[in-house]
């Protein structure tokens, strides 16, 4: 895999749209670096990336405590500080920065390098905290790190994490009526044509029709083994999945829709896609409430706790893959060629 360099602060403040997947603004944003052994040499590679709102208002608490464990539970040995804030929110930031700083370096790590911009957009002014040294800030879509994202693996960056939101908001319903009579048609083997199908769309980069969300929809309501052969279809296909799981989310309704919105949250978090988890199991919490605390899952508390514990994806997948793929398979999915 390319190993993208960031070597000036212009480039790190640059790639920070990219790493969170949309533009931050009103933010405090850590990224937080662990050594590494490259070609017998130690270096510096990104261990996890952090963001949080800049407080508004006077009194606001900000707690650094959560960004230590993250930290070590990351393995953290050095962190780079960012406020992205004007006005008002710059005054609250650059205290939780302060504290911050001092805490990180309180447990030993290394306080490498802390900023402030007004924006992250090009022309806007950029300000070391240290050295008070100052330069401009380049467009993040240009960066080589969002180039590389855009080319080789399909992302692209948001304008706003609103942005991100709204691929989950809820559009026409789809009607169920088919769905349920394929259910009644097919019977037991119901799951496997819907799990089969919706892969097959997957790996073309294809968009769910509203009679295939409905069918997706019934079929992670039936049991969570249902539930969880649909995680089976994110493996090796992450970011198509999530697409393609959120398209479905929009689609359906009640139990199904916060079934499919904890599926797509899944799909987002083993790609390390951290924003887009957030949000998706925030949607998925607002449809719980909505139905008043019914149909919950343990999925999604499990996600909410890996995402809120910083745990690393390749830790979920490891802990989910064999789980889903044994649930695929007793549906009759053949695991091991994915065009059956």
């Amino acid at each position: 895999m390319q190993r993208i360099r960031l070597n000036t602060a212009t480039e790190v403040l640059a790639s920070i749209p990219t790493m969170l997947g949309f533009i931050p603004t009103a933010s405090v944003i850590v990224i937080m670096l662990k050594d590494e052994i490259v070609d017998g040499r130690t270096t510096k590679q990104i261990a996890l990336v952090t963001r949080t709102d800049a407080a508004t208002g006077e009194g606001a608490e900000f707690d650094p405590a959560p960004y230590l464990e993250a930290a070590a539970r990351a393995e953290t040995t050095a962190t780079i500080c960012v406020a992205v804030a004007e006005d008002a929110a710059a005054v609250i930031a650059l205290d939780q920065i302060a504290i911050l700083r001092q805490g990180f370096r309180d447990a030993g790590i290394r306080d490498m390098l802390a900023l402030h911009v007004t924006a992250l957009e090009a022309g806007a002014l950029w300000t070391d905290l240290d050295t008070y040294a100052t330069g401009l800030t380049e467009d993040p879509n240009a960066s080589t790190l969002s180039i590389h994202n855009a080319v080789e693996e399909g992302r692209s960056t948001a304008a706003s994490r609103e942005d991100i939101a709204a691929r989950y908001a809820v559009t026409v319903e789809a009607d169920t009526a088919t769905a349920h009579a394929a259910l009644h048609a097919q019977g037991t083997d119901f799951v496997r044509h819907a799990v089969t199908e919706l892969a097959t769309l997957i790996r073309t980069r294809g968009n769910p029709d509203a009679e295939l969300a409905a069918r997706v929809g019934l079929c992670a309501t039936i049991s969570p083994t249902a539930r969880d052969a649909l995680l089976f279809i994110a493996n090796g296909n992450e970011h198509a999945a999530a697409h393609a799981f959120a398209t479905v989310a929009r689609q359906v309704r009640g139990n199904a829709r916060i079934q499919i919105l904890t599926v797509a949250a899944y799909c987002s978090y083993i790609s390390g896609d951290g924003p887009s988890t957030g949000i998706a199991l925030e949607a998925a919490q607002a449809a719980v409430i909505e139905g008043n605390g019914e149909h919950d899952t343990p999925l999604r508390n499990l996600l909410d706790f890996a995402l809120e514990h910083a745990v690393s994806p390749a830790a979920v997948t490891t802990q989910l893959h064999a789980i889903s793929a044994e649930a695929a398979r007793s549906f009759g999915v053949d695991v091991d060629n994915r065009d059956s």
